[in-house]
């Protein structure tokens, strides 16, 4: 039977003990034939066997399906009708289990139904009964035998189909759960490259270029020591300067990198200390406005900082800007951020390796926001970030 196949991958083993314990009550009553009717029942138990050891197969194809419910309903028939075996009806029931596993959808209703046509016709049909009964009593008795087994094959049914569906439902979800899981893997490998990308070319953006001219710097001083020894303290302020900020770039730069990058501190404290670590490494002191009705998710709280940060960290890097406003406001439902320097602003179209830009622009729109950048060479960068707050 291919319940045997399928008894690790499906949840039915109770069947599996129900047709042994149908096949041994047929087998224990099988005495009874031999003494209502003169028929040997070598045969019948024979062919017991052979119907039991046809649930060993496992067919595949249409017509070998076909073929092998053909040979079950043929076997079942000989034995009901020649054999005249007593409780052929648990046969039956055996071959509507196996077909609801083996067959699908109609299939499995058809058979069902062909199977309750045959029970009728060989009880119909039957010359010999395991027990006595009066003639005008075989109506009845064929009556009630006859809707008890359409019951019984109709919840069999049923059963299976829900046992299977379930099953499978089960499998279906596991297997994309499995999925899931290997598409979060490919996302989190996906992401620790694109963020090692972004942290790369930090360096080389920042870092790279202030070693560079560290190192002409120094070796410039080195040329002028004994020539020009005032020429080359000089440089060698100025080379004390550039180190001095290019130690706080890579402060910045882990600070970026840290898992809280609030550290639990109120949105508008950690965005003052943006406001005053911007001041240390430029001069120029922000003006910053912040007007909060309530308290933000912990989503927004990150949203605002980071795009707060990186608006401010491009401003340091390449703006040249005497003059940045910090505006962040709660109104009619929305938050409203706007970081405006007058800096020497950039052709947006030119920009096309602004990870930083692209960053905002993803952050924004996982809040289902509105972010707009307007700028232009000499006339400044404005960033307008609009913050749908859900209900």
């Amino acid at each position: 039977m291919r319940l045997r196949h399928l008894s690790r991958s499906f949840p039915l083993p109770l069947l599996l003990w129900l047709e042994w314990l149908l096949l041994g009550v047929v087998l224990a009553a099988m005495p009874l034939s031999c003494l209502s009717y003169p028929f040997s029942p070598l045969w019948n138990e024979l062919g017991v066997i052979l119907f039991a050891a046809l649930g060993w197969a496992s067919p595949t194809s249409k017509w070998q399906k076909c073929f092998y419910t053909a040979t079950e309903f043929g076997l079942i028939l000989l034995l009901a009708l020649v054999g005249q075996i007593p409780l052929f009806q648990l046969l039956f029931i055996i071959l509507v289990v196996r077909n609801c596993v083996l067959l699908e959808g109609r299939d499995r209703t058809l058979i069902t139904v062909l199977t309750f046509v045959f029970c009728a016709f060989c009880l119909l049909n039957r010359r010999v009964y395991p027990f006595r009964i009066e003639p005008n009593q075989l109506g009845v008795f064929w009556f009630g035998s006859l809707l008890i087994f359409g019951l019984l094959i109709l919840f069999l049914q049923l059963l299976v189909d829900a046992v299977i569906t379930e099953r499978r439902s089960r499998d279906a979800l596991s297997e994309a759960n499995m999925r899931l899981q290997q598409y979060t893997l490919k996302v989190e490998e996906l992401a620790t490259i694109q963020e090692r990308n972004r942290i790369a070319r930090d360096i080389h953006d920042s870092l790279g270029h202030s070693l560079t001219a560290f190192n002409f710097h120094l070796e410039a001083a080195i040329r002028l020591l004994k020539t020009k020894p005032i020429e080359a303290e000089a440089l060698l302020l100025e080379l004390k300067q550039l180190g001095a900020q290019t130690l706080a770039e890579v402060s910045q730069s882990v600070a970026t990198l840290r898992t809280d990058p609030l550290g639990r501190k109120p949105l508008t404290e950690a965005i003052a200390t943006l406001v005053d670590h911007f001041y240390r490494l430029t001069g120029v002191l922000p003006a910053l406005d912040i007007h909060l009705a309530q308290p933000l998710p912990q989503a927004y709280n990150l949203a605002i900082f980071r795009i707060v940060q990186e608006s401010l960290t491009n401003c340091c890097k390449y703006a040249s800007a005497t003059a940045v406003t910090v505006l962040v406001q709660h109104c009619n439902q929305q938050i409203q951020i706007t970081i405006a320097d007058n800096g020497k602003g950039f052709e947006l179209q030119k920009n096309t390796t602004g990870f930083g830009l692209q960053g905002m622009r993803e952050r924004v729109q996982a809040l289902a926001g509105q972010i707009k950048i307007i700028s232009a060479h000499e006339q400044g960068c404005r960033v307008e970030v609009c913050l749908p707050i859900k209900q």
